[in-house]
């Protein structure tokens, strides 16, 4: 070891990274004790989260005015306020990388025991209530030894990135990007043939503990499992479309860790302590199931026949999912131009299709579109009624340009929009019930949903960007929604401007109307 090596620890990091090596038995899985059998398992593994949370084509403006690669997520002002970490079953145990969306790199931190994972994956707290005599799932999410997962993908939230620049509210806005990735990952899985399932109703402080991240101010939001096909059952991708942007790094050394909180990111992970699942859980029996991401339609607002929607009993719209999924892009602006009715109907179906969870019995939203400028369908607002595939018309004129643009915030990405999506939700009933962990439900379905909703877009070529900053209340009048029914989520869709460039993720919450010398604290 050299002097520069005991004096500048990152200067022998650098040079450790950098150096070239012929020999690929140096750099693979199996040089850490790995079953060499497993390796085309964590290869197929890291391919799915390239897709399912990976850089693609195209680029962003950020904070600063700065360029970054695109993802096959959105994030609020592209920030994307969580880490991914993922353990892999060696055979054995289980070993812990963090994976890094930026050139998808993953990187180990530490060995994890199976019986550890086990007990994660099994608990079921009695102490609610509500878990008196319910039938915890037991029989399909036991995991005591042999049918543990080949992977469990841990999305941990560290919201300080999205609170500096968004206050308080950059807190829901980590809920929601973490439900996009989580659900993405999990789409990504089944393509390549595994068989996810996504968990919010596990001890994130036993899981903090055994991953190590104590006292790092973060968060885990949800654990997506993944399970290895069956014997005799093909897995991987074959001939589908691979991500050419996410080509696996492994990084064996173990080298630095998490990168560790500073003052401002501690007091923020203390003022979100009382809305934190993680500072005050609520232990919920755990309900296994697939579940639609959205609630069926309310019809007692209903104002005219229903409107039957294209795509109904299509099935393909995502079929070719890497396609799909490296083809989705947030819309830049709008043109002011009419949006076909079929290829409404069709990217609406794709929210229709389920996503196994451990909280089927969860708090789900409903969809109301406010429609502008639809060619085929009356402007007004409509409730969706995912069961039957159809619109149920309630009532308005879908509300003038102005309003529309003023609802959301003054965001210049709405104008021109052909319609607007709201899904809302009874929220202040749901967080009576339920508590912390109904708040962190209610999202997570919300954005699986809008995750849906952006991957079906992209297969019919229809312009989508969500909006987490907008008036809750304007939009929840132009739409016509009860008392009762807060807003908790809004997509634009339209004819996307290819021209049109989003300047608002450069200043500090402009999305929001804030003043950018006003403290986000």
């Amino acid at each position: 070891m050299g002097v520069e090596e005991l004096t500048n620890p990152l200067l022998a990091g650098f040079w450790n990274e950098t150096r070239l090596r012929s020999s690929l038995e140096t750099i693979s899985p199996a040089a850490d004790h790995t079953d060499p059998g497993m390796s085309v398992q964590w290869t197929r593994i890291a391919e799915a989260l390239g897709l399912g949370y990976g850089e693609r084509s195209g680029a962003v403006i950020t904070k600063g005015k700065t360029l970054m690669r695109a993802r096959t997520t959105p994030s609020a002002g592209a920030l994307y306020p969580f880490e991914v970490l993922v353990a892999f079953q060696d055979g054995h145990d289980y070993t812990l990388y963090h994976y890094d969306a930026a050139g998808c790199s993953l990187r180990r931190l530490a060995a994890v025991g199976r019986h550890e994972v086990a007990d994660i994956l099994t608990a079921v707290p009695p102490s609610d209530p509500l878990a008196a005599g319910a039938d915890n799932g037991a029989t399909k999410g036991a995991t005591n030894g042999a049918d543990l997962p080949a992977a469990v993908v841990a999305v941990v939230a560290r919201p300080w990135h999205a609170m500096r620049k968004y206050g308080r509210r950059g807190y829901l806005y980590t809920h929601l990007d973490s439900a996009h990735a989580a659900t993405n990952i999990a789409l990504a899985a089944a393509d390549a043939g595994f068989d996810p399932e996504v968990r919010l109703r596990f001890d994130r402080r036993a899981l903090s503990r055994l991953f190590g991240l104590e006292n790092l101010c973060r968060e885990p939001q949800a654990l997506v499992t993944l399970t290895a096909p069956a014997e005799g059952r093909p897995a991987g991708t074959g001939g589908r479309t691979a991500n050419p942007f996410a080509v696996p790094i492994w990084w064996h050394d173990g080298g630095r860790g998490l990168e560790q909180p500073d003052g401002p990111e501690r007091e923020a992970w203390d003022l979100v302590s009382p809305v934190s699942t993680y500072h005050q859980p609520r232990d919920l029996p755990l309900r296994f199931g697939t579940t639609a991401s959205v609630r069926p339609a309310d019809d007692r607002a209903v104002a005219g026949a229903p409107v039957a929607l294209a795509g109904r009993d299509g099935t393909a719209a995502l079929d070719d999912f890497g396609r799909v999924v490296l083809g989705r892009q947030s819309a830049k602006g709008f043109l002011a131009k009419p949006l076909e009715a079929d290829a409404l109907g069709r990217a609406l179906a794709a929210v229709r299709g389920g996503i196994a969870v451990d909280c089927a019995d969860g708090p789900l939203a409903g969809l109301r579109l406010l429609v502008r400028n639809v060619d085929g369908l009356a402007p007004g607002a409509y409730e969706y009624d995912p069961a039957g595939h159809r619109l149920l018309p309630v009532g308005g004129d879908g509300g003038s340009e102005e309003a529309v643009v003023a609802a959301c915030m003054n965001q210049g990405v709405a104008a021109g929009c052909a319609a607007l999506v709201a899904l809302h939700a009874p929220v202040r009933q749901l967080l009576g019930e339920r508590g912390q962990q109904g708040l962190a439900e209610l999202h997570f379905h919300a954005a699986s949903a809008a995750q849906r909703l952006c991957l079906g877009a992209a297969a019919q070529h229809v312009g989508i960007t969500c909006l987490g900053g907008f008036d809750a209340g304007r939009i929840a009048g132009l739409a016509l929604l009860a008392d009762e029914e807060e807003v908790i989520y809004v997509i634009a869709v339209g004819i996307a401007d290819e021209n049109a460039v989003k300047w608002d993720r450069a200043p500090i919450a402009y999305s929001h109307g804030r003043d950018p010398r006003q403290p986000t604290g």
